[in-house]
């Protein structure tokens, strides 16, 4: 049986460059050779085509099997220049966190999408 998660976030809605913070909870335990967070920008196209279009990682969290129970912090930066959030009637652009449990005989994920919102400047006050 494959290991299973759940993913908490400090919050949904994100600008760039601001910070990350989650925990992942283990509800089943089971072989690991590692655990890692994945943050990721993804394009999805209406047919049918995907593809990551940029990826962070918080490298091992832990290596080795995962027991029920265990609970593991993580953290990311997103970035300055993160592009916000897009949909349209032909696709759409969007950051996800995937929870990546290498495991034998094929990975485990747990998915979120998170929303990255455009940051809205001011305009500096002509003299």
């Amino acid at each position: 049986m494959s290991t299973r998660f759940q993913l908490e976030l400090d919050r949904e809605r994100y600008t760039p460059g601001a910070t990350i913070r989650g925990s992942i909870l283990v509800l089943e335990g089971g072989d690991s050779r590692s655990l890692e967070v994945l943050l990721e920008y993804n394009e999805q196209a209406e047919d049918g085509y995907s593809a990551v279009a940029a990826r962070i990682s918080t490298g091992p969290l832990h290596a080795g099997n995962l027991t029920t129970g265990m609970s593991f912090d993580f953290e990311f930066a997103l970035p300055e220049d993160a592009l916000p959030n897009y949909r349209s009637d032909h696709g759409a652009l969007y950051w996800q966190l995937d929870v990546k449990c290498a495991e034998p005989g094929g990975d485990t994920h747990e998915r979120r999408r998170i929303e990255v919102e455009p940051v809205h400047r001011t305009p500096p006050a002509s003299v």
